[in-house]
């Protein structure tokens, strides 16, 4: 009995495994590894005469967490050290205040203290400050940065599945408590710049058990390409027409308002973080397949606008489905043999309008 639908359907679900094959050589990727070692400015470690206690003053904030006072208090610490904090660069800072008291955590322009973020690194925008009372602010530092792909990459196999399953300053005179301040530079291979895990280790120096801070930073740059899932309302009234079970040519209707969900790749205008939750700010293309047993190819754009619990995330473009019609001498309740196909390509185009969801 003839119980499929002769379709051009079937070539879509050949698609994913073409495209995986081709792109295969491109997710196998040997993470590439090495260890950072920064230099020191001239004049590091920076003395200073800290008679407004703001290294006693940092503590205490952070002590009653209030995270992001005693940052901007360790700011004016290390400003009090001679050294200008520019708001583009990144700079790992570490407060000893004591063995048990260290926390790390990053200044970049206005992103909170504890931010593991990075968005893509220069050759020496990446410092690291040690600021401590003890041991003449002496470290031991040890960063192991590994290189990562893209997330869109990353993201790749993911997205197939869908389709498919997948296998200097000068020193003051001494007035004060004496704070520390010990500022290196970090020189950033190319590798590692656009895409990568960087682990921080922080020890009194290399001899000592107890580790002081640790930390690992992500930095990803901001991406032109991204995933989403596209879902909009079938207004049309379509029909399939299949070959049943009995060997006869019958009509079988589509449900009313049919959604129809769409796997997407969207283009932003303008580079965005694709590990944010929401894209809906960004104005962007898309185009994609149905989540479907036929073709249906959409091509749109998307955009909106990001609230503080949500974001309202539409797109309208319009879809090319890839059905069947019925051969000249043939008509509905024929019944044909196996040998026979009675159906030629119907190409059958829709507006579509609806909502976008990021993926993954």
């Amino acid at each position: 009995m003839i119980n499929q639908i002769v379709k051009i359907g079937g070539v879509m679900r050949v698609l994913p495994i073409v495209f995986l094959l081709l792109i295969l050589p491109l997710l196998i990727f040997a993470q590439e590894q090495t260890i950072l070692v920064p230099k020191p400015l001239d004049g590091s470690p920076f003395k200073v005469s800290d008679e407004q206690d703001l290294f006693g003053q940092a503590y205490r904030w952070f002590l009653e967490g209030r995270y992001q006072r005693g940052a901007d208090t360790l700011r004016s610490l290390i400003k009090a050290a001679g050294v200008e904090i520019e708001p583009q660069n990144y700079y790992v800072v570490v407060a000893n205040f004591s063995d048990k008291v260290t926390p790390i955590g990053l200044f970049h322009e206005q992103d909170d203290f504890f931010s593991t973020r990075m968005y893509g690194l220069e050759e020496k925008n990446l410092y690291y400050i040690y600021i401590s009372r003890q041991r003449e602010g002496a470290s031991f530092l040890s960063v192991l940065a590994t290189a990562k792909d893209s997330p869109f990459m990353e993201n790749l196999p993911l997205f197939l599945g869908l389709f498919l399953p997948i296998p200097t300053a000068e020193i003051e005179a001494v007035r004060g408590p004496v704070t520390y301040v010990d500022v290196r530079q970090f020189t950033v291979p190319p590798a590692f710049r656009k895409y990568s895990d960087l682990s921080f280790l922080v020890k009194a120096d290399l001899a000592s058990e107890r580790v002081l801070a640790k930390t690992v930073f992500d930095n990803t740059s901001l991406e032109r390409w991204s995933y989403g899932i596209a879902t909009a309302i079938t207004s049309a009234n379509d029909v399939d027409l299949v070959v049943g079970n009995d060997g006869k040519i019958t009509v079988r209707p589509k449900p009313n308002l049919d959604l129809a969900a769409f796997a997407v790749i969207n283009y932003h205008f303008k580079p965005v973080d694709t590990k944010a939750k929401t894209l809906a700010s960004s104005l962007h293309l898309l185009g994609g397949l149905r989540l479907s047993n036929y073709m249906e190819v959409l091509l749109g754009v998307g955009g909106g606008v990001d609230f503080s619990f949500f974001g309202l995330h539409l797109f309208a473009g319009y879809s090319v489905e890839f059905a069947d019609a019925l051969k000249e001498g043939y008509q509905i309740d024929d019944k044909i043999t196996n040998e026979e196909n009675p159906f030629k390509l119907n190409i059958r185009g829709k507006p579509r309008v609806g909502i976008e969801i990021k993926f993954p």
